[in-house]
């Protein structure tokens, strides 16, 4: 791959990246631990595209690609749903019960990391596949939508790690439920905005994104100034 095109592709996330690490500011975590999540949550993007495209085929004998059901379960289920586990379980393997998750924060770094291994790999297809024609509006929304969808995971396992050690079972069930709906809510959003041929869905993905930056980014500042020990 020409050299170019694989910063083009890679430089969005080593960004984010940095950024997210910089946030970490009571107490930085392992960095092979951050390895491991990057490289897996690389790997997670293999196994997502395998899945997608056997649910997709699902999917084809029973719809129309026009039809809303077809959508609603593709963009939902078979892609928001299916890459958000995909990115899920790599922090739930690996740094779950890792002994260095002791601060709150520490889940959305972990998140982030799996994310962006995911995005990166996922950028590095697509830009090589399309060119330097797709790598701005990449670098713009779609690593910073994974970012994004991976800070709300992070801040609702970072709570169900507190529920954990507190002894709270049913509310850390609760928020390991919502550290993977509420991603693949947004995600899917996301996507089925974009699915939809029409101007109106595309002022509202738009709007959607502003609204969803803008919050998304207050919650992870947020989530860093108010860490916590667990």
């Amino acid at each position: 791959m020409n050299p170019v095109l694989l910063l083009a592709a890679l430089l969005p996330a080593i960004i984010l990246l940095i950024r997210v690490y910089k946030l970490d500011k009571i107490e930085k975590e392992p960095r092979p631990l951050l390895v491991k999540l990057v490289i897996v949550g690389a790997l997670s993007g293999v196994a997502a595209s395998l899945i997608e495209a056997v649910l997709t085929r699902l999917l084809n004998r029973y719809y129309s690609g026009s039809e809303l059901g077809y959508l609603l379960l593709e963009n939902f289920v078979a892609v928001a749903l299916v890459e958000e586990l995909c990115k899920h379980c790599p922090v739930r393997r690996f740094a779950w019960k890792h002994p260095a998750f002791d601060y709150r924060f520490d889940a959305v770094v972990y998140c982030v990391f799996s994310a962006l291994g995911f995005a990166a790999l996922e950028n590095i297809l697509y830009v090589a596949q399309f060119g330097l024609s797709v790598a701005v509006p990449r670098a713009l929304l779609s690593v910073p939508g994974h970012f994004f969808f991976a800070v709300y995971m992070g801040i609702y396992l970072g709570e169900a790690k507190r529920a954990e050690r507190e002894g709270e079972g049913f509310l850390r069930d609760r928020f390991l439920r919502e550290s993977i709906l509420v991603p693949v809510l947004l995600h899917g959003f996301w996507d089925f905005s974009l699915s939809v041929d029409s101007p109106w869905m595309t002022a509202a993905f738009y709007a959607f994104v502003l609204v969803f930056f803008l919050s998304a980014n207050h919650r992870l500042r947020a989530a860093s100034e108010d860490d916590q020990q667990l």
